[in-house]
C-alpha cells in the first residue's frame, strides 16, 4: 500500500480532516492532501504521524500491527512531545477529536465536523432571549453523558461514563445539598465564597481582611464563615497573634468551586443553543 493511501485511511478511521492531522504534525492540510494524491512526507516526520494516527512505522507503512499495542503509553509519548505549558490543551483538543469514535447510532458527518472545529469563542447572542449563551454540546445514552464546549475561550469537556450501579449512589443525602444551597441563597454567602476564591489558593485569610475586602460586616462574615466551615467549603486553623489566637482561613476543595459554578450556570441556560446535541437515554438520569 502506498504510504499516502495508508495515511489517508488511517485519518479516516480517526474521524480527522486533513486540517486536523496538519496541525498535530505541523504542516498544513495542502501538504496532508499531496501525500494523499501520490506523495510522501519528509522521512523525519513519519514518526511523528505514526503517534499521531495511533501506530507503529510498520502500521505506517500498512504491515501488520504487532499486538499489545499500549494506547496509554503512545497517548503519554504523544503529550511529552509539547511543552508543558501546553500539554493540557492538547490534550482537550485530542478529546474534543475522539468524540468522532463515540458509537453514534446515525449519520453525523456534517454535524461532527462542527463539533469536531474548535471555535474562537463559545459565547453567542441568543436572538430570542436577546442573552448572552454558551454554544453547548451534548451526547446522553445509556452508557453515559458527554457534556463539551469546543471554544478557545472557554474549553470544557466532561465524560460521564455509566457506572456499574447507578449515579444516585455517588451523590451526597438530598438532606446535604438542601443544606449547600439554602446556605449559598443566603445574602452574601456566595459573595463571601467567591470573594475569597479570587485570592491566591495557598494563603490564609483573616476574618477581619475577608469583611474588608468583600465588603460584608463582620459579624455577618464571622456567621457566614462558621457555617460554610460547618458545611465543608472552608476550613481555618489557629494563628497565635499579639491579641491572642485567631483563626486564619481557606478554600477547601477550592477546586471544585469553579465546575459547580460553571454548571450550575449551564443548568440555568435558558437558551437552547446547541452547537450539537444527541440525547438517546433510555435510563433515569438518577436510577
Amino acid at each position: 500500500m502506498i504510504i499516502g493511501d495508508k495515511i489517508s485511511e488511517l485519518r479516516k478511521e480517526r474521524g480527522m480532516t486533513q486540517e486536523q492531522l496538519g496541525a498535530l504534525v505541523g504542516v498544513s492540510s495542502q501538504a496532508v492532501s499531496k501525500w494523499e494524491n501520490g506523495g510522501a512526507p519528509d522521512v523525519e516526520l513519519l514518526p511523528l504521524i505514526a503517534d499521531v494516527l495511533g501506530v507503529s512505522l510498520d502500521g505506517l507503512f500498512g504491515r501488520d500491527e504487532k499486538p499489545g499495542t499500549d494506547m496509554s503509553q503512545t497517548l503519554v509519548k504523544y503529550l511529552l512531545s509539547f511543552p508543558s505549558r501546553t500539554r493540557m490543551k492538547e490534550l482537550y483538543d485530542l478529546l474534543i477529536s475522539s468524540m468522532s469514535g463515540m458509537d453514534f447510532k446515525f449519520d453525523l458527518s456534517e454535524e461532527m465536523e462542527k463539533v469536531l472545529h474548535v471555535m474562537d469563542t463559545a459565547f453567542i447572542k441568543d436572538t430570542q432571549t436577546g442573552e448572552t449563551a454558551w454554544l453547548r454540546s451534548t451526547q446522553a445514552d445509556d452508557d453515559g453523558i458527554l457534556l463539551t464546549v469546543s471554544a478557545e475561550d472557554f474549553p470544557l469537556y466532561l465524560l460521564l461514563p455509566d457506572p456499574e450501579g447507578c449515579y444516585r449512589q455517588n451523590l451526597a443525602p438530598i438532606e446535604d445539598y438542601q443544606k449547600l444551597f439554602s446556605l449559598l441563597g443566603r445574602e452574601n454567602a456566595l459573595k463571601l465564597l467567591s470573594w475569597i476564591a479570587g485570592r491566591r489558593q495557598s494563603s490564609y485569610i483573616f476574618a477581619s481582611a475577608v469583611s474588608e475586602g468583600s465588603g460584608i460586616p463582620i459579624e455577618e462574615t464571622d456567621r457566614l464563615l462558621e457555617e460554610l466551615k460547618d458545611l465543608g467549603l472552608v476550613y481555618s486553623i489557629d494563628v497565635e497573634t499579639e491579641t491572642g489566637d485567631t483563626k486564619a482561613w481557606q478554600l477547601r476543595n477550592s477546586e471544585a468551586l469553579l465546575p459547580f459554578l460553571y454548571f450550575a450556570r449551564w443548568l440555568m441556560e435558558k437558551s437552547n443553543l446547541y452547537l450539537y446535541t444527541w440525547i438517546q437515554r433510555r435510563k433515569p438520569w438518577l436510577s
